[in-house]
This record gives structure tokens, C-alpha cells and sequence, in this order.
């Protein structure tokens, strides 16, 4: 999207847009360029590019023996990130990532195909392509096919912001799609590398980056977590038949840990360790079907409405996984936390379990700052959603009080609330006036 203000005298102007050679793609394919970035085989590649910019070419005419000026000024104002997925032969590239699906930036996210190829030749890039490193212990090949079979599981059913503003209004972009990908395929949001030898500076960065689609919007959802002894811990992460996709290994950073068939494997640095399902069948580690909670069986492909806040996240409840609904809320003690594999298990007041996916459940509750401080051993919440969706978070106990006293997001309220707070204002104004008049 480019904006150009071209002022020849000072006080005319046009909006300028080019041609764009770009379409939604809704059939589970992905868009295929020349590989013009060199990159190598089975290789997943984030890059990112101006999405929105302006540019103001200013003219002055000519004033006596003052000879006329010209100032072009351009500042980019967001960026796009998408994956670039390489397989055995690096002359093409497979292009992953998400757009409108109608033509004026609006309706759902959708996977899309911009001409990337096109940019980067004309240098409209924002950085060089950075490399995202398969998920400790998950080869090369698997992760590129895993990437690619993410675009293809996606049901589109999310609705699509042009500029995303962090946790404040509900949609999302292509950003989030690109992030969503990669956390859908096993990686840890916090092992994403950041961008170096930036080429061109983003007023507001890349908006939606920190709110990514959900992993269910895949069709991919949480499994039970097994004991593996020693403080380890292994969680399979199922598709929408119920089949496993991988399972995450965690313990502690760096240790080497033995798999349930007597494999020593190492862990890395967050102490987490990614395997394909054919691996963690080889090595004994929990690989049962688990049937699908409802909000994956019941999800719905590319539909005119899609949903404002994408699809429901998944918890296990008492062993099973279940979506979180509106309407719900779930009050306890937090009694476990894993932070290798970012699950907390609150207890609640009448002794159910619930393990929830801090990072997932962060977003979902649209500050996930105050989602990690409060998900602590010992703390006692109430977490759960609004009829509209919107968070329900409290804490209780000493931890309220840390709470009270921190910064939380702000979210604006629902425009019906806002619509009813205003009129009976006006209201009680109208009364209390109409009041004083008569009393003259």
C-alpha cells in the first residue's frame, strides 16, 4: 500500500496507488517465485518489507531569478514479514504469508501471494532474509514440510486490520499470520531470531507481530502433558484429525535428558527440544490420537464472517483439552509452572486441573506482560472471558496488590457499552438541568 502526495505548485495533490500483481489464495497452495534471495535448500526464511509508506514530491515554481526547488521526501510507516520456505531445489521458493481477502484491505486473513520477488529486485526490503533455525532435534526437511502444511491447514477464519494496533482493537494481519506460522510448527516465540543489517527503518515496526493468529486457526491444538521423570516433560501437539504433529520435550536449558526408549538428547538453551511424530513414535515418547475438542471439529473454512478474534485457544482440563469459551472463567491456584514449555496448571476451587499455554493465553487475553507475572506457584486468579471475548483476568491475595500497582494494557470498551454510558449521561444531565430550570 503507497500513498504518494505529489505537489507541483505547493497547493495541488493526488494519491497515487500502482498496479499490484497480487491475489488470495484460498485453495491450501503457495505462492511460488525465483529464489532471488539465494537462499539455500530446506531452508525457512523470515523477510520483511515496507507495507505502508508515504512519499510527498514538493515542486516550487520558479520566483523571479530563484530557479524552481524540488524536495522528495519518502518514510516508510509499517512493515509486512512473511516466510520464504525452500525445499530440495532452491531455484524457487515457496512464499507463506497473509493478506486481505477482498481487494480494499478488508474481510478475513487469508494466505495470499504478493509479488515478493519483485520487491526485492526494485530493493523494497526492509532487512536482509533472516534464517529461522528448525526447532531443536527437528530436522531441516521436516520443519520446511511442517511450515508448508500450516498454510494448507489454515481455515481463514479470522478477520483482517490493514494496521494492526497491539491488543486494542480485534483482527489481525499479515504479521500475525507469519508469527502464527512459525509458533504453529513448534517454535518458541522466544528462540525467533531478530532482524540485523536493517535497510530501511519502520515508523511503527511490524504491527501484529506480537499478536499472532492462534494455533487453532491451523488446526493444531495443545495435548495432556506426560511426566518423562526427572523433571521432564513431554506435550504432543495434535492436527485437526487428532493425529500428532510433534512433541515438545522440556526440562531444564542445556541438560542432557534420556527419552523414554534410552536416547540421550540435549536440550537447548530454553531448555526445550522439538520431534517429528515419526521420532517420537521411534523413542517411545506420547504419541495416543487424541479426538479433537470441539472448536476443531466444528471449525469453519474461509467463511464471509469470520470471526473478529480468530479461533479459541485450547487448555487441558482435567486431562482433556477443551476450548476456552466466552462466558467461562475458571478461579484457582497456580500449582506448576513449566517455563521451558510455557504451561502453567492452575487448581481450582472445587479441584480441577487446568493447563493453560501462557504464551496462547497471553495473547488471548491481550497483555501477556500481566499473563506471565501473574502465572506464578503460589498466586491465586480468576482467568476466563467475557460474552464479547473480552479479557477477564484477576488476581487475588498478596498478588493483587503487586497487580493493582502495574501498568496494565488499555482496552477500549465495547462500543454498545459505550453507546448505553453516554445516553443515560445525557439522560442524568437532562434531568439535573431540567431541575435547575424549574426551581428559577
Amino acid at each position: 500500500m503507497r500513498w504518494h502526495f505529489r505537489l507541483p505548485r505547493v497547493f495541488a495533490s493526488t494519491v497515487e496507488a500502482g498496479p499490484m500483481r497480487a491475489a488470495p489464495i484460498l485453495d491450501g497452495r503457495c505462492g511460488t517465485v525465483p529464489n532471488v534471495w539465494q537462499l539455500p535448500p530446506y531452508t525457512v526464511a523470515l523477510i520483511g518489507r515496507p507495507a505502508v509508506w508515504f512519499s510527498f514530491d514538493v515542486s516550487t515554481p520558479r520566483i523571479g531569478p530563484i530557479p524552481p526547488k524540488r524536495l522528495v521526501w519518502e518514510q516508510d510507516f509499517g512493515g509486512h514479514l512473511f516466510l520464504a520456505v525452500t525445499r530440495a531445489d532452491p531455484a524457487s521458493v515457496s512464499i507463506v504469508e497473509g493478506g486481505p481477502s477482498t481487494g480494499g484491505g478488508t474481510g478475513a486473513l487469508v494466505p495470499f501471494c504478493y509479488p515478493e520477488d519483485d520487491f526485492t529486485r526494485r530493493g523494497v526490503v526492509d532487512f536482509e532474509p533472516v534464517l529461522i533455525p528448525p526447532p531443536n532435534a527437528l530436522t531441516k526437511e521436516a520443519f520446511c514440510e511442517m511450515v508448508l502444511a500450516a498454510q494448507r491447514s489454515y481455515d481463514g477464519d479470522q478477520s483482517y486490520l490493514a494496521v494492526e494496533i497491539q491488543f486494542l482493537r480485534i483482527g489481525r494481519d499479515s504479521n500475525s499470520y507469519a508469527i502464527g506460522i512459525l509458533l504453529a510448527c513448534g517454535v518458541d516465540v522466544r528462540a525467533i531470531p531478530k532482524p540485523v543489517h536493517a535497510l530501511r527503518f519502520e515508523w511503527v515496526g511490524y504491527p501484529g507481530a506480537e499478536d499472532p493468529v492462534h494455533r487453532a486457526n491451523f488446526g493444531a491444538y495443545l495435548g495432556a502433558p506426560a511426566a518423562l521423570g526427572d523433571g521432564v516433560v513431554g506435550v504432543a501437539y495434535h492436527d485437526a484429525a487428532g493425529d500428532v504433529l510433534f512433541v515438545v520435550v522440556g526440562g531444564h536449558a542445556g541438560d542432557s535428558v534420556r527419552l523414554p526408549d534410552g536416547t540421550p538428547i540435549t536440550l537447548d538453551n530454553l531448555g526445550r527440544a522439538v520431534l517429528s511424530r515419526d521420532d517420537a513414535l521411534r523413542h517411545g515418547l506420547p504419541v495416543k490420537m487424541t479426538p479433537p475438542p470441539e472448536h476443531i471439529r466444528n471449525r469453519r473454512r474461509f467463511p464471509k464472517d469470520p470471526s473478529p478474534a480468530g479461533a479459541m485457544i485450547t487448555l487441558i482440563l482435567d486431562g482433556h483439552p477443551v476450548p476456552l469459551q466466552p462466558g467461562e472463567k475458571y478461579r484457582g491456584s497456580v500449582v506448576d509452572r513449566h517455563d521451558a514449555l510455557a504451561l502453567a496448571k492452575l487448581r481450582t476451587q472445587d479441584g480441577r486441573d487446568v493447563v493453560l499455554p501462557l504464551v496462547e493465553l497471553g495473547v488471548e487475553l491481550r497483555d501477556p506482560k500481566r499473563v506471565d507475572a501473574l502465572f506464578h506457584v503460589g498466586n491465586e486468579v480468576t482467568l476466563g472471558l467475557h460474552r464479547d471475548r473480552r479479557p477477564k483476568l484477576i488476581a487475588h491475595g498478596p498478588a493483587s496488590v503487586d497487580d493493582k500497582l502495574t501498568w496494565h494494557r488499555f482496552h477500549a470498551p465495547p462500543w454498545g457499552n459505550v453507546f448505553v454510558t453516554s445516553a443515560l449521561g445525557l439522560v442524568a444531565v437532562a434531568i439535573v438541568v431540567a431541575v435547575a430550570l424549574r426551581r428559577r
